[in-house]
């Protein structure tokens, strides 16, 4: 390298440092799809979105077809608990969204909202018995459709199957999770490690009828900025090595683009409802309820067995949170006579918006719901 390129390329360095902090806006590029809000209850709403006239789409360094025949079965993104809605559609580069109306599908997506501590009685109920039946209905009737297929991340997939094993007559054709922890005992060190304290809490419960319902919400209620902070920590030298790499490619606008807009992923997360979080913890963490293909919810019962819709679920290789095991089990407990069980590249974020998630989950899903839409 010249010593003039050099001048110039320490130049754009120290001008994208300073920007970066005075204009952290300017290297943001999430939420850039086009979309209409089509139905809102409270806090949660459904989005309808559309795809600019074009003939491609740029997906990394991928041009993909923007496909002139929609399929007649529409798409509904459900996110997990305690991220933005717009990490489907994370930059027009990377945004699943974007990919799968390049690929024929009307999407749509549903908004959990923001909840407060002033929401923090929201629980299980008003998520799978009230809001997944309201969005469903509403993406039904905009679309004109009989049934609808739904794609779920982390929670969000959890979420997805709950509402189903409670709701059998539910109109929803197809189904794909993404790193969703059906056994949460099987989560890596963390499932381990509540593995072995159930035994004692189960029996602290039946003996002192020690129950955690009793308690206030607001004991529970988690900051957006904690869930970030408790997210980070998952992977500490990842953390720290991702910074070194910003500094090392500062002068690159397009890198640092890249790394502000995923670093708002993890830097504004939403606040995790206190009600929900109670009973995570003690039906899910503790008595690892999923497992077993049955969880009680308000005054429904969600039995996967339930469930027979077409069913497509992914694990990452190198997830910290959801193990391949975690997620592999809900192969055994649903009556789906087509499910498919599939280990992708990526860690938790990564096997869902990551660098190789478009050449791997990404495609997977369109590709099978594909002969499954029509």
């Amino acid at each position: 390298m010249s010593y003039r390129s050099k001048l110039e390329s320490g130049w754009r360095a120290v001008s994208h440092a300073v920007e970066r902090r005075r204009h952290p806006q300017r290297f943001i590029l999430n939420d850039k799809t086009p979309w209409v809000e089509i139905y809102r209850d409270g806090i949660m709403a459904v989005r309808h979105y559309t795809l600019p006239a074009m003939d491609t789409i740029t997906v990394d360094d991928q041009t993909v077809p923007v496909s002139e025949q929609c399929h007649r079965i529409p798409v509904l993104l459900v996110p997990a608990l305690g991220i933005q809605p717009w990490t489907w559609d994370l930059m027009p580069s990377r945004s699943m969204v974007r990919y799968l109306m390049a690929r024929g599908y009307d999407v749509y997506l549903l908004d959990w909202g923001k909840p407060s501590l002033s929401q923090r009685s929201l629980g299980l109920d008003t998520y799978v018995n009230e809001w997944m039946p309201a969005a469903v209905k509403s993406v039904c009737e905009h679309a004109e459709a009989d049934e609808i297929s739904l794609v779920g991340y982390c929670m969000g997939g959890l979420l997805c199957l709950m509402y189903l094993g409670a709701w059998p007559d539910a109109p929803v054709r197809n189904l794909s999770t993404i790193a969703s922890p059906v056994n949460f005992h099987k989560s890596g060190p963390f499932g381990t490690i509540m593995a072995l304290m159930s035994y004692p809490a189960l029996k602290a419960h039946d003996w002192f009828q020690l129950r955690l319902e009793p308690l206030d919400t607001k004991l529970f209620h988690i900051p957006g900025s904690l869930l970030s902070l408790a997210f980070k920590m998952t992977n500490p030298p990842g953390v720290v090595s991702s910074y070194l790499d910003l500094v090392r490619n500062i002068s690159d606008r397009e890198y640092v683009t890249e790394y502000m807009t995923l670093g708002q992923w993890f830097n504004d997360m939403v606040d995790y409802p206190g009600a929900t979080v109670r009973e995570v913890i003690e039906k899910m963490v503790i008595r690892n309820s999923l497992a077993g293909g049955r969880i009680h919810i308000g005054e429904r019962t969600a039995d996967f067995n339930n469930i027979r819709c077409s069913l497509l679920a992914f694990a990452g290789t190198s997830d910290r949170i959801v193990s391949v095991h975690a997620a592999r089990d809900i192969m055994r407990l649903t009556a789906s006579t087509d499910k498919r069980f599939e280990v992708v590249p990526g860690g938790h974020a990564g096997v869902f918006a990551g660098s190789k998630a478009p050449s791997h989950a990404w495609r997977a899903i369109a590709d099978w719901l594909a002969v499954r839409s029509d």
